[in-house]
């Protein structure tokens, strides 16, 4: 690198590379793999190309905001957005489309935003008028997707906000789309986790793109539709509201743990202290499920692998892919320790009815952390196994380590 740090900078070699055919191909690879199914109640997804379908929703044909705020040199005219992925697969006017709402409808937000690049304008109309607009479209459909989120401008460095849920108006319209009785797909871009308890309680699917990138329409349009089935898990937690935070899974145990029933212990009154959706979580389209997880001794030594097995079966109707996560908790040690830590996962693909074996291996080198006098120690004693498709999971199998 410092013998020759300029080997690469050849004007030639950009204009072959830049936005060549594989760079796009892998542009939407890992824009499908990001992708997280959060809700899929009664299968309302993958959508049927038969279907009438409504897009509503400011980002349907926005092409800014796909690219996100860590895109660099990124060009956003080059982007595909959801509108033109849908008719370059299924042709024009194959389905509806409605605005619904300004991406952000408040004045002096907008101003603020806008002096960083935001490129944000207001609709003519009035908010009412693109939401009767969007409830009028949304009634001559079969199922209404509904694409909103956050600009990109406000993922990254000083964005943060006080309020993590969708914005006032795009509430509106999902709402005046609930009364219509159509099932609703909402189709998330934002580049944080976000509070969605209405959402998860009223609306029939939830499908978390992030800023998918160049390529973003048409990994959506796949996804959507079943030509790519979703993998992506969560690598970060979903509060239920902004009172849960902070909140993530491998926090330290209290003195006194949540216990049903019991008053003086750790808990909110008017929620659960579970997160609306735990790191690690995504759905499929298809079910997978878990047995047999297994040790293959009871006892670690510094010199010795410890393997976990577990069997994961395909129980649905399509191929998928699953991440197998593996957890330990080191029970007690001479300070407090994480209730759980990830250790590692393993991605399966496995076809309708088809069983594999996944396995973990654990060592000494898993084990340790820093005690009080700032000592890099695995401390022996009683560790616990879990494994399973988030970090949720409450199974979980015994070992000891013995120095």
């Amino acid at each position: 690198m410092f013998e020759d740090p300029y080997r690469y900078i050849d004007e030639k070699r950009v204009q072959v590379e830049k936005l060549s055919a594989d760079k796009l191909a892998l542009s939407k690879e890992a824009a499908l793999k990001s992708m997280v199914l959060l809700k899929n109640q009664n299968e309302v997804l993958p959508l049927k190309a038969d279907q009438k379908i409504a897009f509503i929703g400011p980002l349907v044909k926005d092409k800014r905001n796909v690219i996100g705020s860590w895109s660099a040199a990124g060009d956003w005219k080059y982007a595909t957005d959801i509108w033109q992925a849908l008719e370059t697969k299924y042709g024009a006017n194959k389905f509806l489309f409605a605005k619904g709402c300004n991406l952000v409808q408040d004045k002096g937000m907008i101003e603020k935003l806008n002096r960083d690049g935001a490129m944000l304008t207001l609709d003519p109309k009035s908010s009412q008028d693109l939401i009767s607009e969007a409830v009028e479209t949304a009634k001559q459909s079969d199922v209404v997707v509904a694409v909103l989120g956050e600009p990109f401008i406000m993922t990254g460095e000083a964005a943060s906000r006080s309020e993590i849920g969708l914005f006032s108006n795009q509430m509106d319209l999902l709402k005046a789309l609930k009364q219509t009785g159509k099932p609703i797909v909402l189709v998330l871009m934002n580049g944080r986790p976000m509070t969605l308890e209405w959402e998860n309680a009223n609306l029939n699917a939830i499908l978390e793109t992030w800023f998918a990138g160049t390529k973003a329409g048409d990994a959506i349009v796949d996804t959507l539709f079943g030509t790519a089935n979703p993998s992506g898990k969560l690598s970060i937690t979903f509060p239920r509201n902004v009172g849960q935070i902070p909140i993530y899974y491998n926090a330290k145990s209290t003195g006194r743990p949540f216990t049903p029933n019991e008053k003086f212990h750790s808990q909110y009154l008017d929620v659960p202290n579970t997160p609306l959706f735990p790191f690690g979580y995504g759905l499929s389209y298809t079910n997978f499920e878990y047995s047999d997880v297994s040790l293959s001794s009871p006892t670690l030594r510094p010199d010795q692998t410890l393997a976990i097995t577990a069997t994961i079966k395909n129980t649905g109707r399509v191929t998928g892919v699953e991440t197998a996560q593996l957890y330990v908790r080191d029970f007690v040690g001479s300070i407090t320790r994480p209730v759980k830590e990830l250790k590692g996962f393993e991605k399966v693909e496995l076809k309708p009815g088809e069983s594999k074996i996944v396995t973990f291996k654990l060592t000494s080198d898993d084990l340790p952390f820093y005690d009080s006098d700032l000592k890099y120690v695995a401390e022996p004693g009683e560790f616990q196994v879990f494994v399973g498709p988030n970090s949720d999971v409450s199974h979980f199998s015994r070992f000891v380590f013995a120095k």
